[in-house]
This record gives structure tokens, C-alpha cells and sequence, in this order.
């Protein structure tokens, strides 16, 4: 069976225990999920360039007719039928509606199963997570390259730049990036890059996809002796979060866990309410913060993105959660490492 198939019979077996007559796809990262490909044009729209319709005996993709050539060339394994229409058609209307249709999105008449094909894609299959390494790999190799190129006197602007050409050289679009320098690094959780000069120091976060799986990393350099014991202590935090991961624990374990540890390495109680701490990554930068009230089961074959943060520091990287344990993917040989908690976690550079 192709992955293509094997990621097709999840939906097929969902539709028969509900009793449907087929499922319709329209959010990206599902769809991304069912092809392994791209299913975007801009990358700012939240609407995909086609859609499937998958029923038990044949899978329907719905395009216009520019994006059908490069899909069907580039994109599409050749189980899917395409059905083109003109560019200014919609393509609601050639969609299948009523009680026995059912559909990643609510409305339209259709039964919502939006929670269900989230959990589907999150548990990948044995391609996707060959895959699910690869791009990890590359995104932290990419980042850490750029990085090491920086100087103190560089603006924001001019890192994220190398750090975009490092990416796309690698053939990874950049979905996310978060640059600061010294001065705003304490200021903002999310700091979008500006002119500023860096300074002493630069935090650089990254969301890097390939074919609609989505790596997440970050880390730090200085320019000077600044003491860095904070981050040390900070991966401590990282380590009870993980050590805390586990397959069949709720998504608010691994939280909880991290909540005790804030205070018990320095920081104060309320760390953790001032930027979420990570959740379930794959085909989305985050399907959702884990939170404590957060029910969800971890699943065999889940990646997840933990970022703790504080002080200016933060620690993340891509982790895939298995029966075996915990696999942090988005490991980069050339980047320095320390041992925490038995693991080999990322330094920090001093250039």
C-alpha cells in the first residue's frame, strides 16, 4: 500500500464507523497531511488550491485550471482523480453536501469531523516520520549554519535574511520567525524581526516546512562572556517537560510537570502563564497550546514542539514521542552541545 493509501484508509475507516458516504478535505494542513505535498499558493491564505472529496472506491481533488497542471505533475499521487474547473469558478458548489457527507470544517450541511481528522494526522506513519526527520534535521543544520555568520553588529533583518537563504537552500519555506537582538529579546515572547541592531546577543526561532510538514527550532548565540547559566537552568525546565512526555499521558501532564519546575530552577511561580510552553507540531506550527486542562492522549508516532521560555532565553527544538521514548529529531551536528538530564540539548554559541 502507498503512504498516499495508507493515510487515505484512516479516513475511509472513519467514514465507515460513522456510516458516511464520503469525506471532504479543505484545511491545509489535512490536506497537506493526505497528499504529502504542497497545497498552498500564497503561503498568507488560509484557503488551499484544491480540494478532495475521498469516498470508499475513489479520491476526488477539486482545483481550477492553472493550479491542475503543477499539482498533478508535481504534487498529486496518481490515485486522485482531478475534476478541473475554470479559475473563476468557486469550487463550494461541485462539493458533496448532506447528513451522509462529512467534512474537516464545520457548516455547509455536512457532519463536522474536524477533531477527528486532526487526530488522524497526528499519529504519523512510518514514511511521514522518515520524513518528519529529514525536515527536522535540515531546519536546525539551516539555522545553526546562519547563526554562526552573525555578528553583534548585524540588524535583526539581516540574520532572519540568512537565515530565509539558509532554509530555502535546503528547500524549506520559512512559516515562522522569530529574531531578537539584545535589546528586545526580554521585551516580547514573539519578537518579528525589525532594524534593530542585535547586540550581545540573538534569539532566533524558526516554523520550516517541506511538503507540509513543519520543523520547529530555536537558538541562541552571544557576543560576549555573558553569564548563561539562566538558559541552563531553563533546559531544566525543558527536561522535566520531557521526562514527562510520554505516549498515553494527557497533553496537561508534560505542562504540570513543567509548572513545578519553573520555581524549583530559579524562576518565579508564574513563568509559564507568560508564553505557552509547546504542544502537538506536524503539519501545523502548533495545532494547539497544551494547557492544564488539555485531555488529549499523546500518540504513538507524535511529534510535538516544546518551547519553554524566560528571561530572554528560550529552549526548543522537534521531538517525536514513540512506545520507545522520547527521539528529539531537530538535532544539528555542528551545533555545540550540554548534557541535561542525560540529553544532549543545544549550548549556546559565543561569537
Amino acid at each position: 500500500m502507498s503512504a498516499f493509501l495508507e493515510r487515505i484508509s484512516k479516513v475511509r475507516e472513519l467514514a465507515s464507523a460513522k456510516g458516511l458516504e464520503a469525506v471532504v478535505i479543505r484545511r491545509n494542513p489535512n490536506l497537506a497531511w493526505a497528499i504529502g505535498g504542497r497545497v498552498h499558493v500564497p503561503l498568507t491564505t488560509d484557503a488551499a488550491c484544491f480540494d478532495l472529496v475521498i469516498y470508499q472506491d475513489r479520491v476526488l481533488a477539486i482545483t481550477n485550471a492553472i493550479e491542475a497542471p503543477r499539482l498533478i505533475a508535481e504534487e498529486f499521487p496518481s490515485e486522485i482523480e482531478v475534476q478541473v474547473i475554470d479559475w473563476w469558478q468557486g469550487r463550494d458548489g461541485k462539493l458533496p453536501t448532506g447528513p451522509k457527507i462529512g467534512c474537516d470544517q464545520p457548516g455547509s450541511d455536512r457532519i463536522d469531523l474536524t477533531k477527528e481528522i486532526e487526530l488522524l494526522r497526528q499519529s504519523l506513519i512510518a514514511e511521514d516520520v522518515v520524513r518528519m526527520r529529514s525536515v527536522s534535521v535540515d531546519s536546525a543544520i539551516a539555522l545553526g549554519n546562519a547563526l554562526k555568520e552573525c555578528s553583534s553588529g548585524d540588524r535583526e533583518v539581516d540574520v532572519t535574511a540568512r537565515i530565509a537563504n539558509a532554509l530555502w537552500h535546503r528547500n524549506l519555506e520559512l512559516v515562522f520567525i522569530g529574531v531578537a537582538g539584545a535589546d528586545r529579546v526580554r521585551k516580547f515572547r514573539h519578537p518579528l524581526p525589525t532594524e534593530n541592531v542585535v547586540g550581545n546577543r540573538v534569539v532566533a526561532s524558526i516554523c520550516a516546512r517541506r511538503k507540509g510538514l513543519i520543523a520547529s527550532v530555536t537558538r541562541i548565540v552571544t557576543f560576549n562572556n555573558e553569564d548563561t547559566s539562566t538558559y541552563k537552568n531553563l533546559l531544566q525546565v525543558e527536561a522535566a517537560l520531557l521526562d514527562a512526555t510520554r505516549v498515553g499521558a494527557k497533553f496537561s501532564e508534560p505542562l504540570e510537570a513543567a509548572i513545578a519546575a519553573y520555581p524549583k530552577f530559579g524562576f518565579e511561580n508564574d513563568e509559564w502563564t507568560k508564553h505557552h510552553q509547546g504542544g502537538p507540531t506536524g503539519y501545523a506550527p502548533r495545532d494547539w497550546p497544551a494547557s492544564r486542562e488539555s485531555a488529549q492522549s499523546i500518540l504513538n508516532n507524535q511529534p510535538i514542539a516544546w518551547n519553554p521560555t524566560a528571561d530572554g532565553w528560550k529552549c526548543e527544538d522537534t521531538i517525536l514521542v514513540t512506545s520507545a521514548g522520547v527521539e528529539i529529531m531537530s538535532v544539528d551536528p555542528g551545533w555545540p552541545t550540554l548534557q541535561i538530564a542525560g540529553r544532549a540539548r543545544p549550548d549556546i554559541i559565543r561569537n
